[in-house]
Parts: C-alpha cells; sequence; structure tokens
C-alpha cells in the first residue's frame, strides 16, 4: 500500500522525530485494531512523507474494513497524528491514500502523550485503583471506549453490552453524558460493566501518560485507567 503524509500547517521537525505509520483491520468493532503492516521512518525528516507498507495480501478481504494511520513522535510523545479516518479502497490497484496530519498542541492532558486521544483503542485497565484482567482468548470483549473523530462521542463496550456516549473537552476538562448501551444480560462481566459506566459518571478530567489515559474526578482522583491497544498479525 502507497500514500502519503502531508501536514496540516508548515512545520520544522526536530532530527530526531520519527514517523510510524501503520495499514490496519478495522473490521471488528469490539477487537482492537489489527496491525497488518508497518513504516517506521527514523529519522523522518519533513512532510510531505512517502508511504510505503508492505502487507499480507492475503489478510484483505472484500467485506473487510481498512484504515491507515500515521504519527510523529519525539522521545515517544507526540507531535503530530492522524485524527480522522482513512479507509483503504478495496480494489488493490488504487490502494493510495492521502493523509493529513494534525499538529497535537502541547497542553498539560497530553504533554506525555505517545498516541492521538481520538480513534485509539482504549483498553479498561483499572477502576478506581482496582485492576481489571484482560478476558481470555475467545471470550466477551475486553472493556474499552474509542473517541470518534467525526463527532463528540464515544463508543465501546463494557466487557458484555456495547455502549455509547456523547462527551464534552476543554482543555484536561472531560464530561461524558448519559451512556446508551444495550441490554444482554452477562453475569460474569455485568459488575465490571456497572463499575465502568458509574465511574464515566464521575469523570471530570484525564491526563495521557505515554501509552496509558488516565481519568479522574472533580478531586482529581483517579477513578479509571485504559490502555492504547492493538493487535499484532501472527
Amino acid at each position: 500500500m502507497t500514500g502519503v503524509a502531508l501536514s496540516r500547517e508548515r512545520v520544522v521537525l526536530p532530527p530526531e522525530a520519527v514517523l510510524e505509520a501503520a495499514l490496519l483491520d478495522v473490521s471488528d468493532p469490539d477487537a482492537p485494531p489489527l496491525v497488518l503492516g508497518r513504516q517506521r521512518l527514523a529519522p523522518a525528516g519533513q512532510p510531505p512523507f512517502a508511504l510505503v507498507i508492505p502487507y499480507p495480501a492475503s489478510r484483505f478481504v472484500v467485506k473487510g474494513r481498512y484504515e491507515v494511520r500515521a504519527t510523529v513522535t519525539l522521545e515517544n510523545r507526540l507531535l503530530l497524528a492522524t485524527v480522522q479516518r482513512y479507509p483503504v479502497p478495496q480494489d488493490a490497484a488504487f490502494r493510495h491514500v492521502s493523509l493529513q496530519l494534525q499538529r497535537i498542541w502541547p497542553q498539560a492532558a497530553t504533554a506525555d502523550a505517545a498516541v492521538p486521544l481520538l480513534l485509539t483503542h482504549w483498553r479498561l485497565t483499572e477502576i478506581q485503583g482496582e485492576a481489571v484482567a484482560r478476558p481470555a482468548a475467545g471470550a466477551l470483549p475486553s472493556p474499552h471506549l474509542v473517541f470518534q473523530a467525526d463527532e463528540p462521542r464515544v463508543t465501546g463496550a463494557g466487557g458484555c453490552n456495547r455502549f455509547l456516549a456523547d462527551y464534552t473537552a476543554q482543555g484536561a476538562q472531560l464530561r461524558f453524558g448519559r451512556v446508551v448501551s444495550n441490554i444482554t444480560l452477562c453475569l460474569q462481566s455485568a459488575a465490571t460493566e456497572e463499575r465502568l459506566f458509574a465511574a464515566l459518571a464521575l469523570v471530570a478530567s484525564y491526563r495521557q501518560q505515554g501509552t496509558q489515559l488516565l481519568l479522574r474526578d472533580a478531586d482529581g482522583q483517579p477513578v479509571l485507567r485504559f490502555e492504547a491497544d492493538e493487535a499484532v498479525l501472527q
């Protein structure tokens, strides 16, 4: 797969900056994106960046959904990132994608971020300091959320039911609206899901640290912790 990654504005990157671009299988909305191919340029140089991402053609199926995303980092801190979806055409002859990289302006909530807030598959790892185990392979999806790019909304799963909620963000402040979910009963994960939905209502701010997302209440106490998740092709 080929393409080009452009900057939305004129930037001069440090010599040590690193570009990473990935071709992702996003066919399953409940699963973390599956990395089919990756490109890394270190040093990145200056935009625009030519993209050449090898991938196994056998994994590109007709009914699948595929996207390309890219980041530019400096010492694992985010400088530029794609913050909208860039689908890959099904026709092999037209698998060329043009990406727009947006500058991630430094602020308290994202100064230490290694991945963008938007579109990342955030897997739940803690509720009020208590670890949340990853489900066994083939079990129900891990509790997670995804901040959508085209509207201020999060989607995800509580470990049993899919859910969605509106959100508002300003600086480090973050608040979620009412959670709307399915009503399937799952005895093994019901308690975790109920605690997750209740904790989302307490969130007042956030902070990213590397590949982690910490959500805090109005007193600054951590209520939820997430980890950026992706699957690697075996």
